[in-house]
């Protein structure tokens, strides 16, 4: 069962990353591109590693899945941010 679960995790998140690469080329403009790049790959990092912790039930692994989802959930939408706000500034 938790083959099956741990398939279904990545299956997911490699879909989100696809979409949010697709994303980045079809979408028209930059702020679109910047939403499509930090909202699909942030839910795709996340389903990978659940993927992750799954497939390998160990403190470590899971500890380690957690930090690095922190990580990814901190400091993507502030990068998002920034590069919208330097952007804007530029015209």
């Amino acid at each position: 069962m938790s083959e099956l679960l741990t398939a279904a995790f990545l299956l997911v998140g490699a879909a989100f990353m696809g979409i949010a690469a697709l994303g980045l080329v079809r979408f028209p403009d930059l702020y679109t591109r910047m939403h499509s790049a930090s909202k699909a790959s942030s839910l795709g990092v996340g389903c990978l590693l659940a993927g992750v912790a799954i497939a390998y039930p160990t403190a470590m692994v899971i500890a380690k899945c957690l930090l690095v989802l922190l990580f990814v959930f901190l400091t993507v939408p502030v990068a998002a941010h920034m590069i919208g706000r330097a952007a804007y500034l530029l015209g």
